[in-house]
Formats: structure tokens, sequence, C-alpha cells
């Protein structure tokens, strides 16, 4: 083998013209390429509809430029623009014809334009290439709603819930408006799933149907509910709004039974042998906001029975109010109560002095009985007692340490005092509980005596 070179003889004038050829189809294709570039980046980024109608011509062949000019279109919001905007539409479709966004908006303009057939077909081509999104099952759900064909409209709505917990609002409000707030129907038509009954719950509270929501949260099982907590904690604070105290307890308690360890007509740690949660933490547990001059906390050095009490330290030198220790109780309406507790003061000085108030859980929240106040000085642990009559129009009273008004400009405080060992019995219970152990104890001795009958 041997180098060779060939030596092209380039004199005539078509050789010329073939060696320009391919730079010409390269100059082309990058003008092309560059076109294409800018079009799709001005219909991406339009700032007015001239620059979209500049991008559509720079760039004919590319799906966002159409459905930019279509966008623009619709803004027209006349029956022209409508139509401008489907044929815009259609057009990306044309060009791209998997990209479910796009069926989904033609579906939506088509239906604005009168079409509802055309909307249907185009959203049903949206789900079926998107079949796992949300938005195409809630525009063609809402479609189907305005047509009249409830049962697939709930259909596509229920999956729709099902799926995106963001929707769900948006989903019932529909829901709610096509059936003028039906709550029976709303509820067949979101479907059973625990998560999406849940979310109605809340809804429901929000829309003030506390009692529809209460029987929907009664359907779900104790599993559910502790695991839609949030819904559950939603409607027990619509209940405490509404003053409905027995009820929100119960739903408390359902969701998580053993952290709420209230029960009706017993005080919540009512020797203060568990730690106080904070403010707001447990609406049926002692209740302990801060206040300035007042330290209050858990004493496990001093008690009256237990190895634990409530100790408030007071260092005021002027006057301070202090009612920042409460508890709410469920008790039975129209009933009477007896309160009793234990109460100890060290170097307590003062001319208002703490007393423990007992107040309706109603609206009105009338005050039902006060104690006498802790004793001034040093005193060891003494029993305080009072009783009280439920209003009937109430099913929950608040119990709150407090002081007493000032009758004087100055009205300093300084020493502690200590709480412990509440107690709180409905009237005539102890003698009921004694009644019930006697008969008892009746009922034994006379089967002992037929025992015996046969010996004698």
């Amino acid at each position: 083998m041997s180098d060779q070179i060939t030596l092209v003889n380039m004199d005539a004038a078509w050789r010329r013209v073939l060696l320009l050829v391919p730079a010409a189809l390269v100059c082309f294709g990058a003008w092309m390429a560059l076109r294409w570039l800018a079009g799709d980046t001005m219909a991406t980024y339009p700032t007015n509809e001239e620059v979209a109608r500049l991008a559509e011509r720079l760039a004919p062949d590319d799906p966002q430029t159409h459905f930019t000019a279509g966008v623009f279109a619709r803004n027209d919001f006349t029956q022209d623009g409508l139509h401008e905007t489907v044929t815009e539409f259609e057009r990306a479709v044309a060009l791209s014809p998997r990209d479910y966004r796009l069926w989904m908006e033609l579906g939506r303009a088509r239906e604005q334009a009168g079409d509802k057939e055309g909307g249907e077909f185009a959203l049903r081509r949206a789900v079926a290439l998107a079949p796992n999104y949300v938005l195409p099952r809630w525009y063609l759900g809402n479609l189907l709603l305005r047509a009249g064909q409830d049962a697939e409209a709930f259909t596509e709505l229920r999956r729709a819930a099902e799926s995106d917990r963001e929707m769900r609002g948006a989903i019932f409000a529909s829901v709610w408006s096509i059936y003028g707030g039906d709550v029976a129907r709303v509820t067949t038509a979101v479907g059973d799933k625990p998560a999406v009954r849940a979310e109605l719950v809340a809804y429901l509270v929000g829309q003030k149907r506390t009692d529809d929501a209460l029987r929907l949260w009664s359907s779900l099982s104790p599993q559910d509910k502790h695991t839609q907590a949030e819904a559950g904690d939603a409607l027990a604070h619509g209940l405490l709004a509404e003053q409905r105290y027995a009820a929100a307890l119960e739903v408390a308690r359902s969701i998580a039974p053993e952290d709420v360890t209230a029960q009706p007509g017993q005080i919540t740690n009512s020797g203060f042998e568990q730690e106080i949660k904070g403010p707001g933490k447990d609406q049926f547990g002692w209740s302990v906001t801060p206040v300035a001059q007042a330290q209050t906390g858990i004493d496990p050095r001093t008690a009256h029975g237990g190895t634990r009490s409530l100790r408030i330290s007071f260092n005021a030198p002027s006057s301070i109010t202090f009612a920042n220790v409460s508890q709410l109780v469920v008790v039975e309406p129209g009933a009477r109560y007896h309160l009793d507790f234990f109460v100890r003061t060290d170097s307590l000085k003062t001319a208002s002095s703490l007393v423990v108030n007992v107040r309706s859980g109603a609206k009105d929240g009338r005050g039902l009985a006060s104690s006498a106040p802790a004793p001034n000085g040093t005193s060891d642990w003494q029993q305080v007692a009072l009783d009280f009559t439920v209003p009937t129009d109430a099913d929950g009273v608040v119990i709150t340490l407090s002081r007493q008004a000032c009758v004087e400009g100055a009205c300093p405080i300084f020493g502690k005092i200590w709480y412990d060992d509440f107690n709180l019995q409905r009237a005539g219970a102890e003698q009921q509980q004694q009644k019930q152990r006697d008969a008892r104890a009746s009922a034994g001795a006379g089967v002992v005596g037929d025992a015996r009958q046969p010996a004698r």
C-alpha cells in the first residue's frame, strides 16, 4: 500500500454549489432550532398577548406556543375568545397527544364554549392518560355533575378525594352545594374511606353541623378514630366551643383513651401525682397559665395524701390578679355535687387570699359556689368543702383557684399555699353506694342462712 493524494478540480461551478448545500442546510437547521428555542422560551414566560403571538409564529410546531396563545384568548371572556381558545388547545393536543394537561385544558375550554360532549371526551382522555392524578378526575366529576350524571360524577370525585387530601375541601364544598347540605347524600357521595370521612367530619364542624359530624365520627371504628386524630380533635374543639362537654370528652377519649384519663363527675389528677401539661394541652385536666410574681408547680416533698401537691409561691408587693389554675369537669345537668379539698399555708400575708370557685360551663359562666379563703399565716393541712347545683343547661363546670377581689388600692400578697386531694362527689352518691353495699351484704347473709337450713 502507498499513500495517495487525490486532487479534485473545483473550477466547475456546479461543484462549488454542491459544497454550499451542506453549509446552507446546517445554517437553516441552526436558524430553525433558534427560532423554536426562542418561541418556546417566549411561550413559557410570556409577558403579554403580543409576545405569545410572536412565539406562535416563531415555533408553530411547538404545542406550548399554541397552549399559551389559547390561555391569552381565554382571558378575552367573549364567545369568540372561547372558540379561539378551543382552536389553539386543539392544535396543541394534535402536536402532543400524550400530554394529559393539554387534554384537560381542552376539555374545560370546550365545556365553557358550550360543547359539553366534546369537553367530556377530552377530560376522559386526560383521565385515561393520567389515572392517578387528581385534577383530571376533579374536572371530569364537576362536568358530569353539571350534566346531571350524579352517580358517575361522584365516582370520579370520590377517587379524587381518596388520592389527594388537599383537594377534599373543594370536593366537599362542591358536593355540599349540589345537595344543599344534605349530609346523608354528601356522605354517600364522598365514599366510605376512613380518611375521607374523617376529613368530612372536620368539614362539617366548619359548617357548624356538629351533630352530623358527631354521628359520622361515631360510624368510624376505634382504630380509625385513633388514626384520624386530627379530625377528632377538630370535632372535640367544636363541641367545646358549643359547651357540649360530655360529648367533647367522649370524642377526646375515643382518639387516645390511654392519654385522656378524665372521667365524668371526677377531678382529673386530683392529688397532683401526675405532671400538669402545658396550657391548652389537656382540655379536661388541670390548666396552669404562668403569671408574674406567682410561681405555680408540683411540690414533690409536701403532700396531704400520696407524695405530691400543688404549690403556689407569691411574692407580689403590689396588686396582682390570680385565676390561672383551673379544670373543666364533666357533670350531670341539674345534679347537686359536693367538692372538698385540702389546703396548707406558709407565711401567707395578704388581705385578699385564694379561694376555690365553681362556675357553670354554660355560656353565661355564672358562679355556683365559692370556698372559704385560704388562711393567713402558717397552717397545717385543712379540709375545705362546698356544695353546688349544676344548672340544667350545663353539663360541665369549671373549678378555678383564684384570688379574692382586692378591696384597696395596694393589695400585696406574700407566702406559699399548697392544695391537694380534690374530691368531687355527686350528692347522695355515698348514701347510694352504702345502700348497695348493705343490699349485697343482706343478699349474702340470706344465701348463707339457706345453706345452713338442711343442717338443722
